[in-house]
C-alpha cells in the first residue's frame, strides 16, 4: 500500500524528533555536529543487535544517552506552553518538562521503529544538509532535506545561543513547527481543563496529535 503524503509526514516527524536531542558546539560546527549525532542515532536504530524485543529498554537508553545533553528542554517547554508557563509553580514546571520528554520518547520511538521497518533502505545518505544561517547572533537555522521515495521533505532546525552554547529548541517539517503544533493543542487543553488534565493526557497519549497536515493551519496560527 502506498504511503499517503500525510502518513509520510507523520512517519518522518517521528524519525526526526530524536535528532533534536543532541549536543551542539560553536556556530561554525553546528551542521557538522548535527550530522555526526544523526548518523550515530541512525546506527543505533538500525543495528540488528538492538532489534530483539528484550533489547528494547537497553536500546532506548542508548538512544537517550547519545541524543541528550545540551538540548534545552526548558526552552522547548516554555515555548509549547506559551503564557501558561508563567502560571505554573517551579515544581509544576519541572513536572511538565519530565512528562513532556517522556511523552516524546514514548511516542516517537514507536513511530521510528514502524518507519524503519517500511523504509529498510533509509540511511544517512538520504539526508542532505543544505545551509546554516546565523540570525541576530543569538539564533541559528540549519536547513536540511530528507529524500523519501523520490520525494523531498524539508526539515529546518532552529537553535538559540545560550551562554555561548548553541542548543536546539524547535524544528519545522514541511513548514509545520513542532513547538507551534503542541502549543496549539496544549492551549486548547488548558483552556478547557486544568494542568492536571494536560499531564494526564500526556501520560496516556490521549488525543494529542503529532505534527501533520491535519494541524498545519492551527500550528501556523499559533506561531
Amino acid at each position: 500500500m502506498k504511503r499517503t503524503k500525510s502518513g509520510m509526514f507523520i512517519a518522518f516527524a517521528a524519525l526526526t524528533v530524536f535528532f533534536l536531542f543532541m549536543p551542539i558546539a560553536s556556530a561554525g560546527q553546528i551542521t557538522d555536529n548535527l550530522k555526526q549525532v544523526v548518523d550515530k542515532v541512525l546506527t543505533i536504530l538500525k543495528d540488528p543487535a538492538n532489534a530483539a524485543p528484550e533489547k528494547k529498554v537497553e536500546r532506548n537508553k542508548l538512544i537517550h544517552t547519545a541524543a541528550s545533553g545540551t538540548f534545552d528542554w526548558e526552552e522547548m517547554a516554555k515555548r509549547t506552553l506559551g503564557p501558561h508557563w508563567r502560571d505554573l509553580t517551579s515544581e509544576q514546571q519541572k513536572q511538565f518538562i519530565d512528562i513532556f520528554v517522556d511523552f516524546l520518547e514514548r511516542t516517537y520511538i514507536s513511530k521510528i521503529d514502524l518507519f524503519l521497518q517500511e523504509a529498510k533502505d533509509f540511511t544517512s545518505k538520504n539526508i542532505s544538509y543544505l545551509q546554516e544561517t546565523i540570525e541576530q547572533e543569538h539564533y541559528a537555522l540549519v536547513e536540511t532535506k530528507i529524500l523519501l521515495n523520490d520525494k523531498e521533505l524539508p526539515l529546518n532546525y532552529k537553535l538559540i545561543n545560550k551562554n555561548g552554547s548553541w542548543v536546539v529548541y524547535d524544528l519545522t517539517i514541511e513548514g509545520v513547527g513542532i513547538v507551534a503544533n503542541y502549543r496549539t493543542q496544549f492551549n486548547e487543553i488548558l483552556a478547557n481543563g486544568s494542568f492536571a488534565t494536560l499531564i494526564n493526557k500526556l501520560k496516556a497519549k490521549d488525543g494529542i496529535e503529532l505534527p501533520g497536515k491535519k494541524t498545519e493551519q492551527q500550528a501556523k496560527s499559533g506561531q
